[in-house]
């Protein structure tokens, strides 16, 4: 059965492209779904989480087949999370910077063809996962990605040039962490937790990664010499990341990571402050639907 009913979720702080037009997006958006002969309706978000709290109360009512998040990946995931479990789809117009889950998914990423893809795609069931709690859909970890992270929630623009003067700016300063897995200490670069496969921007840290196998793929990558970050850039950007002297994965159903000190990690590209060195990753299998 095609969904008929939608509800666009509109970040006016997404990406580079929403800043100035989420009213005129959010018009432009019923009207496209009115031409379909689809029933729709497009709000623009007030504030963080006000994402989720429309994505549960849709899911409660069941007013909506399908709630699009229209941004990037943390829109995505906010209202992801009001979804979960839930028989309501999440669809995805993915207009971020990075826009992670909608590439693994094979999303277009031009508006038009999102909107259409959107509107033509059947729905899939797929994991998530949690970090302490905290619900995420692609990529969590900790180390030089949440360093970025941090580092790149903190410009006041956007966008794959921005990320990448952050990324090279980052690694010029930043030192590797201890940590503790399984009751062994091992210093690492970068500690990631990925249920899809990639970062966004193209940055596959696992490209074998299934949203649906109901496992998490970690990658530890370990401290490096100056000269491999060139090569190790070039396999992250080229799907070419795979185990080597400095790289490995391990496949798990959940992970507990110790710290000497309460650390920064990240949620799909969201930085976040921990209060406690005790970091705790479990899958959750077949938890959302998507239109995909």
């Amino acid at each position: 059965m095609v969904d008929k009913r939608y509800l666009f979720v509109v970040n006016p702080h997404s990406g580079t492209k929403l800043r100035r037009e989420a009213d005129s997006m959010a018009v432009w958006l019923e009207q496209q779904a009115r031409k379909a002969g689809l029933t729709a309706k497009a709000i623009i978000t007030r504030a963080r989480g006000h994402a989720t709290d429309l994505a549960a109360e849709a899911a409660a009512t069941q007013k909506w087949d399908t709630v699009v998040a229209v941004g990037g990946d943390g829109t995505v995931n906010e209202v992801a999370r009001g979804l979960l479990f839930a028989p309501t789809s999440l669809g995805i117009l993915p207009l971020g910077s990075g826009n992670g889950l909608a590439r693994h998914l094979g999303i277009p990423l031009t508006l038009s063809a999102a909107l259409h893809h959107l509107f033509e795609c059947p729905s899939v069931v797929i994991d998530s996962a949690t970090l302490n709690g905290q619900p995420f859909f692609c990529v969590a970890g900790l180390g030089f990605d949440a360093y970025v992270g941090q580092l790149f929630g903190q410009q006041p623009r956007r966008g794959l040039d921005t990320y990448v003067r952050v990324s090279m700016q980052a690694y010029l300063d930043y030192l590797p962490q201890r940590i503790r897995v399984a009751g062994r200490d091992t210093e690492i670069f970068s500690l990631s937790f990925a249920n899809a496969g990639q970062f966004g921007n193209n940055a596959w840290v696992a490209p074998h990664a299934d949203l649906t196998d109901g496992r998490l793929e970690v990658c530890t990558v370990t401290p490096f010499p100056k000269w491999y970050g060139t090569a190790l850039t070039f396999q992250l950007f080229t799907k070419g990341l795979k185990p080597s002297t400095y790289i490995s994965y391990q496949s798990l159903r959940e992970i507990t990571v110790e710290t000497e000190q309460p650390t920064l990690v990240h949620y799909d590209g969201e930085p976040w402050q921990l209060d406690t060195g005790r970091i705790e990753v479990k899958i959750v299998p077949k938890s959302l639907r998507v239109k995909a």
